[in-house]
């Protein structure tokens, strides 16, 4: 018997299973070097959690940034993908992760990221299976705070949305799950109304308290 009455279990990645963020946080500033621009202190606030489109016109408005969103993404990409094997799964994660597995509980990826991103931290973490469904920025109209990720990787999986619980680490990404009506746990310290603490779900996998 299933250790919980939820049917998949739906990822975030960046910052969420993967402790990437501070990655990613580089991959921007690298990028922002090849061109001559300084990106302010406190710039990751602005950039976490939210979509390529928005990271991009973020730039534009506030660092000077001239690219188009295409080229600005070519960079950065280059930068992360050759560091990307530093990336490492978040204990915590991971442990949930791997209970569910074991326990026959579906789990997919749900990323605002581009997929070359999500396939490298894939790589990464070692958590790559025959047909993991995964739904990333390339897949969807509108990404996290839209619920479409979510709803459309319930799709996928033939489940339900309200049968799913969402694993996030951001106020944009738990939106995205609370309103396409699925069970939101929050990886990390963030506060998020309506959302739970990663370690309810662990408790409901077996899991030992941290």
């Amino acid at each position: 018997m299933r250790p919980t009455s939820f049917d998949a279990i739906l990822w975030d990645v960046d910052g969420t299973l993967a402790d990437s963020e501070p990655l990613q946080a580089r991959s921007f500033v690298l990028a922002a070097e090849t061109l001559g621009l300084s990106l302010p202190e406190g710039f990751h606030d602005h950039i976490v959690g939210r979509s390529e489109e928005e990271n991009h016109a973020w730039l534009v408005a506030h660092c000077g940034l001239t690219l188009s969103l295409p080229d600005w993404c070519d960079i950065r990409y280059r930068q992360f993908l050759a560091h990307h094997t530093e990336v490492q799964a978040i204990p915590e994660a991971l442990a949930i992760w791997t209970a569910a597995r074991d326990a026959g509980i579906a789990q997919a990826l749900v990323s605002n990221s581009d997929r070359m991103l999500v396939e490298g931290n894939i790589a990464a973490l070692g958590i790559a299976r025959p047909q993991m469904v995964t739904v990333t920025r390339n897949d969807v109209v509108q990404g996290k705070p839209s619920p479409e990720p979510y709803l459309r990787v319930a799709r996928l999986l033939g489940v339900a949305p309200e049968r799913c619980a969402v694993m996030e680490d951001s106020p944009t990404g738990a939106r995205a799950g609370l309103d396409a009506g699925a069970t939101v746990f929050v990886i990390g310290p963030a506060d998020i109304p309506g959302a739970q603490p990663a370690s309810a779900l662990a408790a409901l996998l077996g899991q030992p308290a941290a």
